[in-house]
């Protein structure tokens, strides 16, 4: 009995066994199987995921296979693999240009925007376009006195306040464009009378609270605020949303002298206020910071940006009075705009006893000295002098000359001498001297 029983146990553990042995194969069919198709929708996910990655190029899950320094499309946050990288500085001048970009290169004049209305001026300007080697107007955006002379399609208030719709932007864009002419848009930038009367605290103040002017009655914003730089990128977004080529950036910079009687007035140094460092460098990093914001915000519209600037900043490179500094400017644009009006020189500038008298060799050895400058920068700009076709007779008797057309053509020989292509040429009124050969 006992060894029955002994049996009947045996032959229930071995019944057991097989039955387990015979569910974990089933278990693992189904395993490998499921796995299988698993591994099937894996594949398929896989080459849809490389199909969406090849077209969308510098996505951020693209972005972290990149090594240090490699660079990745614009807008893409950086992560902590390669922060360092700048990412506004993918796109090149080349990558920015419009179609109508001039291909030997932009020889330009400033065609006053209050004269676009005046069919006289509008017609010599358009026939000197269609009938010399010129390619490029420089029409501006905000004038001298913070006008915003284009009728721009805004709700915002300050842009509001400021406008005078002289113009058409749109309409005058595409018009220009039929004709084939490369359109640059001006913005004086931190000049401005108009837009201060709205917001003295955008500006600085005397003691007694009122606003304070230059000996022309003309007013400055503050750089250091941000609410200003913002208003002067509103302005230049709108104008590369309205068509315009390229946008240009005057008067960067404080008022003449600052570092003179700055101390006197009410102002706010934004983030630089409680800074450890020296006022001049804080007016250094606002002008610079402004550059370097202008760009990439216009950047992500594809479009070039150009700054001018005085031709003494060369000479003394960090003008921190007025914020300037010249490598740090130039480093952070596409085309820089040196203003080397003959007549804007000290007597014996480059070794010029009277550079007025002398627009040729003025125009050569300035040149000179700012391609060597630029050749060493980490991201020199295009080189493109405005020089003059006025004539200075408050310089002082003796010292200027009428600025004819062999004055102008002068000036011009010294760029291609120098091996450059790009120019533009200033009168403020429009009044260009005839039969100059471009």
């Amino acid at each position: 009995m006992k060894n029955k029983k002994v049996l009947i146990s045996f032959f229930l553990l071995c019944v057991l066994v097989l039955a387990s042995c015979s569910k974990k194969s089933v278990d693992t069919k189904t395993s490998k199987t499921e796995n299988e198709a698993s591994e099937n929708v894996d594949n398929d996910n896989s080459k849809e995921d490389a199909s969406n990655k090849e077209e969308n190029k510098g996505l951020v899950n693209d972005a972290v296979d990149k090594e240090v320094g490699v660079p990745y499309e614009v807008g893409v946050t950086p992560d902590d693999y390669n922060m360092d990288y700048d990412t506004s500085r993918l796109l090149s001048l080349n990558e920015k240009k419009s179609k109508y970009y001039p291909k030997d290169g932009v020889k330009g004049l400033y065609f006053n925007t209050y004269n676009i209305n005046d069919p006289e001026t509008y017609e010599k300007i358009m026939d000197l376009m269609e009938n010399t080697r010129l390619n490029t107007i420089v029409v501006d955006i905000k004038d001298d006195w913070g006008n915003v002379t284009m009728n721009f399609d805004t709700d915002d208030e300050d842009i509001k306040y400021s406008k005078t719709d002289i113009v058409d932007p749109v309409d005058f864009v595409e018009k220009m464009h039929e004709k084939g002419i490369y359109v640059i848009g001006r913005v004086t930038t931190f000049k401005d009378s108009i837009i201060t009367e709205k917001h003295p605290d955008w500006g600085f103040t005397l003691e007694d609270g009122t606003l304070w002017t230059n000996g022309h009655g003309e007013a400055f914003m503050n750089p250091f605020l941000k609410e200003v730089q913002d208003y002067d990128i509103k302005i230049a977004k709108l104008a590369a949303k309205a068509g315009f080529d390229e946008i240009q950036f005057d008067y960067v910079r404080f008022a003449e002298g600052f570092e003179t009687f700055g101390d006197t007035l009410n102002y706010s140094r934004g983030e630089f206020e409680d800074k450890e460092m020296e006022e001049g460098d804080k007016r250094v990093g606002a002008i610079t910071g402004f550059v370097r914001r202008a760009r990439e915000e216009l950047q992500d519209m594809n479009v070039p940006m150009s700054i001018d600037v005085f031709g003494y900043a060369l000479q003394v490179q960090r003008a921190d009075g007025i914020g300037q500094d010249f490598g740090e400017m130039s480093n952070e644009t596409d085309v820089i705009s040196s203003m080397i009006y003959p007549s804007h020189w000290g007597l014996t500038s480059f070794d010029i006893e009277k550079p007025d008298l002398e627009p040729y060799e003025l125009v050569k050895r300035y040149l000179a000295a700012e391609q060597e400058y630029l050749s060493q920068l980490e991201h020199p700009p295009v080189s493109r002098p405005w020089i003059q076709d006025f004539t200075a007779t408050w310089i002082g008797e003796g010292n200027w000359m009428e600025y004819d057309k062999e004055a102008v053509e002068a000036q011009i020989q010294a760029i291609y001498d120098s091996g450059q292509n790009e120019f533009l040429i200033w009168n403020a009124s429009g009044d260009y001297t005839e039969g100059v050969d471009y």
